[in-house]
């Protein structure tokens, strides 16, 4: 018989339907206060926790049992702060549980509107650990999740150990099939923020899938071919200053289950972003993770990093064989290798690191032992590197952005100290110390032919270093070598800000003297602004004069003080422009290519003859030597002028007056030379001056005697002498006339002479 024809079975087949849609429809509209009840109670039991649901709570049997609960709040245990609330939360039981133990066992769960507070503790334990406690069968609420939907979700999770904020808001999160091995599928979307709700750091968009695969015996999740990618959106805080900024994450997660717990896998962030003016780009491979009753071990891991700015760049890679710790702690490394690379217009920087590491928080490094080899090249120094030999410790701290590094060792095979701090990644503040016992130089710099120009006058100086410049350091030289010049114990203080480099005090043993004090380079301005202030004590005026004049002329040792100031981008503006004054005192020294007292000699000896004219002997290594020298010069515009020069060399006297042109590198000068009457030799020339002229090129004068203008001199003063005697002649005959002319007025008595016999 055909049942489909049979009335009665008709009838049942209607009642069982009825009954279905009865048990399934109906708790829609009606209230389970009895299931709210238990469900509260059972919370409250097993968690120490408060569920309170302020709507509806429905009881559905069909498809499977599960509850319906309107505007629900959970607190955290023995406390009354929310943990979580959610507008609407479906809560799915499994059935089998169910029926054979009557265990409640919750297989998935949906939740509308969801507000979750995660944090994580620094021991490394979450705040909803107790939620996935493994409970007995038959007792209390126990979780075997298939299905967790969050739909237009807000997730705030708060790192106390990093110390960090995130907030995940506008979430869809979608976990389904997770107890099939081949199916489960995790699919994220939202918004992602970074630091506190009253000071917001950054603020993106979040998108992620994974394939998962929870194996309940095994109490294992797998969370496969990861793929996590967070875009940033607007503009971050005035302090971060990150603009543009991606980062995308790869790989492959596996988590413990009661409590969730990160056990191994493998995980490779790339990112990219722009900081004031700078590009970074990134890669962190960490291709095996392994967690172990709360020690984390990183295996194999490198870094990349790299930066681009206008004027410089950065390259950093680092490689760890093994990193581990307590999680929360300190990671440790026995060895890890570090290599860096700074490029700049004209230089380069390389260094290797190899030392132990120590990381804390993620954001705190140290190199507690670290050996440094490197080198620094310059475009001024294009004959080979610099060597670097150091060794010391080092600490950088990502949060607070600082870096110090403290080393000895050597330097160019030279032994060198120093120190560096640097405070704020994106308008970089340096405190530095250094010390080195010698720096020669000289086989770095470019090869010249003998008697070459080395430096190019009208070259532009750079100074574009110190446009955003922010340091301040001390820096001692034992002795530095420059081909033939050497400057010994260099001590100077040093200070770069607001585009100006200030050297105050600036000491140091220069031309065999003491210098002492201060320099100043502005570059606020249109053009560079130089000013120095120095006093040179016992100093070799000779070499002195060679190296900032270009000329050999004077030779002698006393003190020289400076004031001076210019402005330009060359050497050649410098010259041009400078302005000041200069004091020289010289004891014991010599002008170069002329003797004086040779020629005042020789002109005394010729004009005695008064025969054609003086001639002057040829003496290339003729010196006027003296025993006292005193100049003052006055600058403007280049041109410096002076009349007061006094030389004293005891058998001469030598004034002089006029101007040397820095800038066209000229001298335009005239001395007068007057000898010392107590000399014999030079008795004739006494009251007569020697007019001698220097003028031509500053590093190679002529130097012209006006012997004619002694000569008229000479002459001059035999006429005056001749006719001052003629005159006393004169005088004297005019004076024994005299006594005649008075004999008429009383006549002399007549005495007759006596005859001879």
């Amino acid at each position: 018989m055909d049942l489909r024809h049979s009335k009665p079975f008709r009838i049942t087949l209607l009642l069982i339907t009825a009954l279905i849609a009865v048990v399934g429809i109906a708790p829609w509209f009606l209230q389970a206060d009895f299931a709210q009840n238990a469900l509260v109670a059972q919370m409250e039991h097993d968690t120490q926790r408060t569920l309170n649901v302020q709507g509806r709570t429905r009881l559905v049997l069909l498809p499977r049992p599960s509850l319906l609960l309107d505007k629900v709040t959970l607190t955290e245990p023995h406390s009354t702060q929310v943990f979580a609330q959610a507008e609407h939360v479906r809560v799915e039981f499994s059935v089998w549980p169910l029926l054979r133990s009557r265990s409640v066992v919750v297989h998935r769960l949906d939740v509308d509107h969801p507000q979750v507070h995660i944090e994580r503790q620094p021991d490394g334990t979450y705040n909803f650990d107790d939620l996935l406690r493994k409970r007995d069968v038959g007792s209390g609420i126990n979780f075997d999740i298939d299905r967790v939907a969050f739909s237009d979700g807000d997730l705030a999770y708060r790192d106390n150990g990093l110390n960090e904020n995130f907030r995940l808001t506008n979430l869809q999160w979608n976990m389904d099939k997770l107890g099939d091995p081949k199916n489960g599928e995790l699919a994220l979307d939202g918004e992602l923020q970074v630091g506190p709700p009253q000071a917001l750091q950054w603020h993106g968009k979040i998108k992620g899938t994974a394939a998962m695969r929870y194996h309940a015996q095994e109490r294992r999740l797998l969370v496969a071919d990861l793929r996590l990618d967070i875009t940033q959106q607007g503009d971050s805080s005035p302090s971060l200053k990150v603009a543009d900024s991606q980062i995308t994450a790869i790989g492959n997660l596996v988590y413990g289950w009661q409590p969730l717990r990160l056990t191994g896998g493998d995980l490779r962030l790339s990112a990219s972003g722009k900081r004031a003016g700078q590009s970074w780009t990134g890669e962190l491979d960490l291709p095996e993770i392994g967690v172990v009753h709360n020690v984390i071990s990183l295996n194999r891991l490198k870094l990349q990093v790299d930066m681009q700015s206008p004027g410089n760049r950065l390259s950093a890679q680092m490689m760890v064989p093994k990193l581990s710790g307590n999680q929360g702690g300190v990671l440790r490394a026995d060895a890890a290798s570090i290599n860096v690379a700074l490029n700049s217009p004209g230089q380069k920087l390389t260094a290797k690191f190899v030392s132990p590491l120590e990381m804390q928080g993620g954001t705190r490094f140290s190199l507690p032992a670290y050996n440094l080899t490197g080198s620094y090249s310059n475009a001024a120094l294009p004959r080979g590197e610099i060597g670097l030999q150091l060794a010391g410790n080092s600490t950088l701290d990502l949060r607070s952005e600082f870096l110090h590094l403290a080393s000895r060792g050597q330097l160019d095979h030279e032994p060198v100290s120093m120190s560096l701090g640097v405070n704020d990644f994106v308008s970089p503040e340096y405190q530095f110390d250094f010390n080195i016992s010698k720096l020669d130089l000289t086989p770095y710099l470019p090869v010249v032919s003998e008697g070459a120009k080395q430096v190019d006058p009208s070259k532009d100086l750079d100074f574009t270093w110190l446009q955003h410049a922010r340091a301040q350091g001390q820096v001692r030289i034992g002795e530095l070598v420059v081909k033939n010049l050497h400057v010994d114990d260099i001590a100077m203080s040093f200070n770069a800000k607001d585009r100006k480099l200030t050297l105050d005090p600036l000491q140091a043993t220069l031309y065999e003297g003491q210098l002492t004090g201060s320099m100043e380079i502005d570059t606020s301005g249109d053009q560079p602004a130089f000013h120095a202030r120095q006093r040179l004590t016992d100093t070799n005026i000779n070499t002195l004069l060679v190296d900032v004049l270009d000329t050999s002329r004077f030779e002698g040792r006393g003190q020289v003080d400076l004031d001076i100031s210019g402005r330009g981008t060359s050497l050649e503006d410098l010259r041009r422009t400078t302005n000041g004054s200069a004091h020289l005192q010289l004891k014991e020294g010599a002008i170069r290519g002329i003797d004086v007292e040779a020629l005042l000699r020789n002109t005394s000896k010729q004009l005695a003859l008064l025969g054609g004219d003086i001639t002057q002997p040829a003496d290339l290594d003729a010196r006027t030597r003296f025993t006292q020298l005193q100049a003052s010069l006055q600058i403007k515009d280049g041109v410096a002028r002076n009349s007061d020069l006094a030389v004293a060399t005891g058998v001469i006297k030598l004034t002089g007056n006029g101007a040397i042109d820095l800038g066209q590198g000229y001298i335009d000068y005239q001395m007068q030379a007057t000898a010392n009457s107590r000399v014999p030799e030079l008795a004739s020339l006494a009251g007569l001056t020697l007019p001698i002229t220097l003028s031509g090129p500053l590093a190679s004068p002529d130097y012209h005697v006006e012997y004619g203008d002694v000569k008229e001199q000479f002459i001059k003063r035999q006429k005056a002498a001749a006719e001052k005697a003629e005159k006393a002649r004169a005088a004297a005959a005019k004076a024994a006339v005299k006594p005649a002319k008075a004999g008429k007025s009383a006549p002399p008595t007549a005495v007759s002479p006596k005859k001879k016999p």
